[in-house]
């Protein structure tokens, strides 16, 4: 019988245990965070997407050199973003990193941003460090430094929006402009 209460005894003694190792567990993790690995439920290589108007004109192209999409966040990140859009002229917009949010139209470029006419003729060139374009609206906007350089020409500004559907580029606040004429 005593066998019997010694057995009974380590059993509980070894189930006290546990609970305190578990106790001990629980409070190095913080409670109410849930350890999730945060991994792509898919991703892809070379995104080639094309945009329609609702009287069926292409809008825009974008092309990205590769997509993931992280589902914490519904967020998905793009590498060597290019938008062109198709407006009354064409333009080119490239990033280095682009991420998209949902369903959301707004596209949030960063990391060496060109804006140029697609018209290699053309000399213009708008570069910035963090843009958002919104989709739906041709739009582009930011609030950081803005260098627009022409031919004999270089401006600064901080801020801009660049609407390509109207063909009109306006730049916020503390403009300078350099010009150095033909010689």
């Amino acid at each position: 019988m005593r066998k019997r209460y010694l057995l009974l005894l380590v059993t509980a003694g070894l189930g006290f245990a546990l609970l305190a190792v578990d106790r001990y567990t629980r409070e190095i993790v913080s409670p109410g965070v849930e350890q999730q690995v945060k991994e792509p439920d898919y991703y892809g290589d070379v995104l080639i997407s094309r945009r329609y108007s609702d009287t069926g004109k292409l809008a825009d192209t974008f092309y990205a050199a590769t997509s993931k999409h992280y589902p914490d966040g519904d967020l998905t990140i793009f590498s060597e973003p290019r938008v062109l859009i198709t407006s009354n002229d064409k333009w080119v917009v490239t990033a280095n990193e682009g991420v998209l949010k949902g369903d959301s139209q707004a596209l949030n470029l960063s990391g060496n941003i060109i804006i140029k006419p697609q018209d290699a003729a053309d000399p213009w060139t708008v570069k910035t460090s963090t843009l958002t374009y919104y989709i739906d609206q041709q739009l582009a906007t930011s609030d950081v430094l803005v260098t627009i350089t022409g031919e004999n020409t270089v401006m600064r500004g901080t801020g801009m929006i660049f609407d390509a559907t109207r063909q009109r580029l306006e730049l916020k606040t503390g403009v300078r402009t350099y010009y150095e004429p033909a010689k």
